[in-house]
């Protein structure tokens, strides 16, 4: 039986090889900030409204939820997610996508926000209280 996932706060690094889920906060800057603090090499990012984000220096694949979004937003989206919400992919081939695009963008491709610019301003430490 393979061991869980490890588990680690807001920029902790990560001690342990594998799969590892970071507590951060919710804001989308602050979050990623966070993780990339922590040591992530690779951040997958879900949006459903379009949120415009990166975060240099580590790539950001954008998971858009719904189809419409990423039909609007395509030049920016890396992968669409909602086609098992049309009905269209399963679950399992749209991992399957976006496991071999974490792998992609891993040994030198250039996401979306990377290819547009996006995130060399979006650095964000985490401040104490509501973030709105």
């Amino acid at each position: 039986m393979e061991s869980p996932p490890s588990f680690f706060f807001n920029a902790a690094a990560a001690t342990e090889r594998g799969f590892v889920f970071m507590d951060t906060p919710g804001y989308d800057p602050v979050s990623v900030t966070g993780h990339v603090a922590g040591g992530a090499n690779v951040v997958c990012f879900t949006t459903g409204r379009g949120s415009v984000f990166g975060c240099k220096p580590t790539p950001s694949l954008k998971l858009a939820t719904n189809s419409r979004m990423f039909e609007h937003m395509e030049d920016d989206m890396d992968v669409n997610c909602g086609t098992v919400v049309d009905g269209t992919e399963t679950v399992e081939a749209v991992g399957e996508r976006i496991f071999k695009l974490v792998l992609e963008t891993a040994s030198g491709k250039r996401s979306k926000s990377e290819l547009l610019g996006f995130g060399e301003d979006e650095f964000a430490p985490w401040v104490i209280g509501a973030t709105m």
